[in-house]
């Protein structure tokens, strides 16, 4: 028995002296609140389409403290799981609308792009007979609203040179004549003209380099001049039935045209 203000007694031979119990642990919940405070300001930015760029930075960060938190929850460390999950929740929902965002303004910016440089025009008719469709067959003429007018010859058979680049052995070779005549006003830079090919899959095609064909579309064509190149391309054999020729005369200033036809 001991007084009050007696020190305890030593503890007896193999015993272990009490051990103090260790302070609790300060719940972390910080990480939880903040997911959830970013995923909601992240939604209220993905609305925006303008602010996609924000919501998507916010869409991150909320998933991320969402999913910590969550962790952290099932170790005990915190206690708010609910509002963990509900910031998880509403940052993937403003990485959603960070895509549907970032959609909607490409979208928006090429309509204007196209709006603001495009010159558009019309295919002009074969023996009187109006046009039935956008793409044009070979040897039909587009007409720029401007006066600009391209045409693109039928396919012809090509047989390449042994030095020709791009040609692949077993495909089908081609060339067509591109014909650009200037009818407006100012002078049209071909340097910008771009010209693709795709075959009857839908592949690009390769373009063909050979040193008997003529140069391909360039320099300045001058007001009521015309000018002729021709272009090569390989197409697979089994994919060589249709060709599809893409032309552009002027980057963003001319929309482009598709010619397409049998190869044979």
């Amino acid at each position: 028995m001991t007084t009050p203000g007696t020190p305890p007694p030593p503890p007896q031979w193999g015993q272990q002296p009490p051990q103090p119990s260790p302070p609790p642990q300060p719940l972390r919940n910080g990480l939880g609140v903040a997911s959830l405070v970013l995923g909601i300001i992240g939604v209220l930015c993905g609305l925006v389409p303008l602010l996609f760029w924000a919501a998507g930075v916010l869409a991150v960060l909320a998933l991320f403290f969402g999913c910590v938190g969550i962790g952290r929850a099932r170790k005990g460390q915190a206690d708010n799981k609910g509002v963990a999950i509900w910031g998880t929740s509403l940052g993937a929902v403003a990485a959603v609308l960070t895509v549907v965002g970032l959609a909607i303004t490409i979208t928006v910016v090429n309509d204007t792009v196209d709006e603001l440089h495009s010159t558009g025009g019309k295919k002009e008719s074969t023996a009187g007979k109006a046009p039935r469709s956008d793409t044009l067959r070979f040897g039909e003429a587009f007409a720029y609203d401007d006066g600009v007018k391209v045409t693109v010859s039928r396919p012809a058979s090509l047989q390449p040179g042994t030095y020709a680049l791009g040609h692949a052995e077993g495909n089908k070779a081609l060339t067509v004549r591109i014909t650009v005549v200037n009818g407006s006003d100012e002078s049209i830079d071909l340097d910008l003209t771009t010209v693709t090919f795709k075959d009857a899959d839908g592949a690009e095609a390769q373009k063909v380099y050979d040193g008997g064909l003529p140069r391909e579309l360039a320099g300045h064509l001058a007001p009521g001049k015309q000018s002729v190149a021709t272009y090569a391309v390989s197409l697979p054999r089994d994919a060589a039935r249709t060709l599809d020729v893409q032309v552009e005369p002027g980057f963003l200033h001319y929309k482009s045209v598709t010619w397409s036809g049998a190869t044979s």
